[in-house]
Order: structure tokens, then sequence, then C-alpha cells
């Protein structure tokens, strides 16, 4: 080809064809100038689908991550579920000295034991390597994971330094006193069980401990949640049917499956706010508190006797749960201090 053009060349220059010549110089000059174009659209689409590749494969490892986040989330939260529960006990003073001094339960340790949770985040990280390669169709979600792994993250950590600092600070009060070089052998004397059960003390590191725990919970509660949010919206941009969900069914078959919608009376409280009745309802798969004259509470089924809540513009938690009872009866607890039981009456 290229010797063609040569011979053509010549042949016009010694024909002294110049215009002829001039023309055809001006269309070589365009095939090679539509040839270079050619070749840098096919490099720039080549880029392209290495990039969209690119991307696909970050996305898909954060969304690895959010797996990861969201089981230890749940584990963090199981635990304080537990925790919360044995503070409020013991902050009402409704547990017996063998409820509280046994080798089993030591329920009276609980202002001793942190909860952790630290989440993942290798994939963001090597996302935000890569932003300059990253197509703009993904910028939407470039900026929802920027305040996922942002301030959410950040303020988990936040908590999660706060309270185990405070668990610190509560084991060095303890440790300072003399009666617990005894306890740390194996036996609780009588000083040590009155320090717990009725020194004033012990209930203000109680109720330090318990802001410090339900503080750590929204926070973590609502990464988890944000944490779904994004990989459910990730699977819908890559076109995958890879989603989160959580899912409340009801029916009479076992306990965790009995028919907890309907009109429950109080049976026991220490928040004279609690409603006398209330009533419970599915909607949109979530199960509604419903209080005459307070309004209607949401909660999300969390396991098959647990449901989550958030109250008061997402910063305070209450859960729900069932108890393995005959009757269909429910614990509710709500902030720092407050709980009670009801048990069902009619559905």
């Amino acid at each position: 080809m290229i010797k063609l053009f040569r011979n053509t060349r010549r042949k016009l220059l010694s024909e002294n064809k110049f215009s002829k010549y001039l023309a055809y110089a001006i269309g070589e000059i365009f095939l090679v100038v539509v040839g270079i174009l050619i070749a840098l659209w096919i490099n720039s689409k080549n880029q392209e689908r290495i990039n969209e590749a690119k991307a696909v494969n970050l996305l898909k490892e954060i969304q690895k991550d959010l797996k990861k986040d969201v089981k230890g989330a749940n584990e963090a939260i199981n635990t304080f579920v537990t925790y919360d529960s044995i503070a409020k006990l013991l902050l009402w003073d409704k547990l017996t000295a063998d409820e509280m001094f046994t080798d089993e339960t030591k329920s009276y340790g609980i202002v001793y034991r942190p909860i952790s949770f630290k989440s993942s985040e290798n994939g963001y990280v090597n996302f935000k390597r890569n932003l300059n390669n990253i197509p703009t169709k993904y910028n939407s979600i470039s900026n929802k994971l920027k305040d996922l792994y942002g301030l959410l993250r950040v303020g988990v950590e936040t908590e999660s330094e706060v309270l185990t600092s405070t668990v610190l600070e509560n084991l060095d009060k303890v440790n300072s006193l003399d009666w617990n070089v005894a306890s740390e052998k194996g036996f609780m004397p009588e000083e040590g069980k009155n320090y717990y059960m009725r020194e004033l003390e012990f209930k203000k590191q109680l109720l330090r401990y318990m802001q410090c725990i339900e503080n750590f919970f929204v926070t973590t509660e609502s990464y988890k949640l944000k944490a779904i949010d994004m990989h459910n919206k990730i699977s819908k941009i890559l076109n995958t049917n890879d989603y989160i969900t959580y899912q409340f069914k009801s029916s009479r078959n076992s306990l965790h499956e009995k028919n907890i919608l309907g009109k429950y009376i109080l049976k026991e409280t220490v928040e004279p706010l609690f409603a006398k009745t209330i009533e419970l309802r599915k909607v949109d798969n979530k199960l509604q508190f419903l209080v005459e004259g307070y309004g209607i509470f949401e909660f999300y089924k969390y396991d098959k006797n647990t449901f989550l809540g958030m109250m008061q513009h997402n910063k305070m938690i209450s859960n729900i749960r069932f108890n393995k009872s005959k009757n269909i009866e429910f614990h509710i607890s709500a902030g720092k201090r407050a709980y009670a039981y009801y048990t069902k009456v009619s559905d």
C-alpha cells in the first residue's frame, strides 16, 4: 500500500500535474488522520472496557467487605441486646444475689465487658486509589461510599473507643478496692456483694456504661443499615440479584413463628410513660408498635425472636424481644433505663 502511494506521487510529479498532486496529498493526509482517529477510538474503547471491568471488580470487592461488616455488626448487636437487658435488671435491682454472683452469670461484671466492631475497608481503599479511572456513571455510588466510610465509620470507631475507655476506667476503680483481690481468686466477699448490690458508686458506673453501649449500638446499627443499603445499591447498578433483605413473617407453628400480631396489655414496667395497652401490626414487612396517644414506632426483624427500631430521629435504639413462654409475651427496651413487659390478650 505504501509503495502504491509512493509510485502515484512520483507519477503525478513527473507529469507536472501539481493540482492533482496536491489533492492527492490532502487525501492521503486525510486517510492518515482518519486512521489515527480510528486507532485512538479503538484504544479509548478498549480502555473504557478495562476501566469498566476494574470498577465492577472493585465494587464487588466492596460488597464482600459490606457483607463482613453486616455480620460483624450483628454480632456486636447480639452482645448489646444481652448486655442491655442485664444492665437494666441491675439498675432496677431485679436480680437476686444468686443471680448476680453465680459462676455461670457473674452479671455484676457487666460494666467490665467491652463490645467491639471494626469495619472492613480494603475494597474501598482500592476503589479510592482508582478513582481517576472509574467511569463517571459510578460517581453517585462513589459519593455515597464516601459518606459510609467517612462520618458513619468514624462514628462507630469513636464510640467504640469511648466504650473501651469507660470499661478500663471501671476496671481501674474496682482494682483499687481491697476486697477485689479475693473476688479475683473466685470468692466474692460480703463487702464486694454489698458494693454491687447497694453502692451508689456502682450504679453510677453502670449508668455510664449503659450510655456508652447505647451510643455504640446506635452508631453500629446506623452503619449496618447504611452498609446494607449500599450493598443493595451496588447490586442494582451492577444488575445482579445479590441483595441483603430483612423479612418479617408470622404464623402459628412454633415459638418464633407464632402470630405475634394483635393487642397486648402491660405486665410490668419501671417507666410510667409506657402505655397500658398497645397493638402490634405488620406494615411493609415491618413490625409496627402502635401506642394510642403517642403514635407509631417501627421495628424490623433482627432474628427469630428480636426486632430492632430507631427512635427520636435515629438517636435512640430500642428492641423488642419475645420470650420463650407459654403465652405470647415480649420485653421492650428503650434507652438506657426504660423497659417493660407486655402480654398478648387478643389478635
